[in-house]
């Protein structure tokens, strides 16, 4: 009654935080029905349209709330004068009696308050239940937009490989995702250049399976085999590859591949898997394995750059220092006829192994350090006029070597004649 003296609308905090608790609590259950049915059905819309129903059910929520706690008060007064206005209409005469049922009527419930949470529990039920049923428009969208995706992916790839076989540089190049840092663009048209120089290759995509697909990335493994048409040295193949493509001035390039595993055509044309193609050359490569991390020397002959004359290598660990879990003074030293390359000095963290293997076939070996047990990688060097250069390094312990290709116990690395890693062609 002190609320109702104030006017029309009042403001209850109440019913503005627990709006259906509070028409539960008032004995008013015919609004709680009406705002549950009306959160139903706009629910149902907003899951067709496709409308993000988090930032919706806020706002309506907020809306709901407002609304109740401004005018609540009154309602609830209209609500009280209806009852009691039926109910002396009714053919209660006795006037005790009639007040008795007013008041029985009215007041309050705890029961009703209770009832309007199970009530919601109900309807949120309903609404996941369409949620997760009920197609919504945009989902229909998405779809569409992803096939629209996987279509243009698929006419870059495919051309992609029509660049290749026509040789045409600038095509392929076009499709190149450009960096800031041009070095990788610069290295890939090296590489191309090479190829084309030496072979003429046909090439065929197949199986082609989106791992992920946005409007900024996408991601697809596909199928490629590669055979020879014209050229020495080639080995037909079939490779799996992961391309990461980007937008870039509204075209779809390649940003990033990765070869995922090679298979090679057998003289039948059956496919042979690495395993099975590539023997562990590790038995009759050169190599140098130290007894223990610190305090060795090893010394051996090898002829590192073809030319008959063999070159003396020594491999030598210092005496423990100031770490017992590295040694950071293992030393390579290279003589050519009495002429000393300046020694390459390096760190192990267990007996380390140095092999020697000609990886892009120019004549010369290159050098691959592994630190031992704890391996967290093998580093790879190469002979230059200035003496030992690092190449790169390879995740993983070397299991096996071919021509162009290292084997490691983490992945399949492919090199072309200049010793860059091929991210993009299959081995030659």
């Amino acid at each position: 009654m002190r609320r109702w003296s104030k006017g029309l609308n009042t403001w209850n905090w109440v019913a503005f935080f627990f709006p259906l608790f509070w028409f539960g609590y008032r004995k008013m259950y015919k609004p709680i029905f009406s705002i549950v049915g009306v959160i139903i059905v706009i629910n149902l819309l907003v899951t067709v349209l496709g409308i993000d129903e988090v930032i919706f059910n806020a706002v309506m929520k907020f809306a709901v709330s407002f609304t109740v706690g401004i005018t609540g008060n009154n309602f609830y007064r209209r609500h009280a004068l209806k009852r009691i206005r039926e109910m002396s209409e009714s053919n209660i005469s006795d006037v005790e009696l009639l007040k008795n049922e007013i008041q029985l009527q009215g007041g309050t419930s705890w029961k009703g308050a209770l009832g309007s949470f199970v009530l919601v529990g109900i309807s949120l039920l309903i609404v996941m239940t369409m949620l997760k049923f009920v197609p919504s428009i945009n989902q229909v969208t998405e779809l569409e937009l992803d096939s629209n995706i996987e279509s243009e992916i698929i006419q870059v790839l495919e051309g992609n490989i029509l660049a290749l076989e026509n040789e045409n540089m600038d095509e392929y190049m076009s499709k190149v995702y450009t960096h800031a840092e041009q070095t990788t663009f610069a290295e890939i048209k090296k590489m191309l250049s090479d190829i084309f120089e030496d072979f003429d290759l046909a090439y065929e995509l197949r199986d082609f399976e989106f791992l992920s697909i946005s409007e900024q990335e996408v991601k697809v493994r596909v199928t490629q085999i590669t055979t020879l048409v014209e050229g020495e040295n080639f080995r037909d193949n079939e490779s799996i590859f992961i391309h990461t493509l980007k937008p870039q001035k509204e075209e779809w390039k390649f940003f990033d591949s990765e070869v995922e595993s090679i298979k090679y055509l057998a003289e039948d044309q059956s496919l042979v898997s690495n395993a099975e193609t590539i023997p562990n050359y590790s038995s009759y490569i050169p190599t140098l394995k130290a007894p223990s991390m610190f305090d060795f020397f090893i010394e051996d002959k090898i002829d590192v750059n073809n030319d008959g004359i063999l070159e003396t290598i020594s491999f030598r660990g210092g005496a423990i220092g100031g770490s017992s879990y590295l040694n950071e003074n293992v030393e390579i030293v290279v003589e050519f006829d009495g002429l000393e390359i300046t020694p390459l000095t390096l760190s192990a963290e267990n007996a380390p192994i140095l092999y020697f293997y000609d990886i892009n076939q120019d004549g010369w070996m290159e050098i691959f350090f592994e630190t031992g047990a704890r391996i967290i990688g093998t580093e790879m060097y190469e002979f230059t006029p200035d003496g030992l250069a690092k190449v790169t390094t390879l995740n993983g312990s070397v299991e096996k070597f071919t021509p162009y290709e290292i084997i490691t116990s983490e992945y399949n690395y492919v090199f072309d004649k200049s010793l860059i890693v091929n991210p993009w062609i299959v081995p030659v």
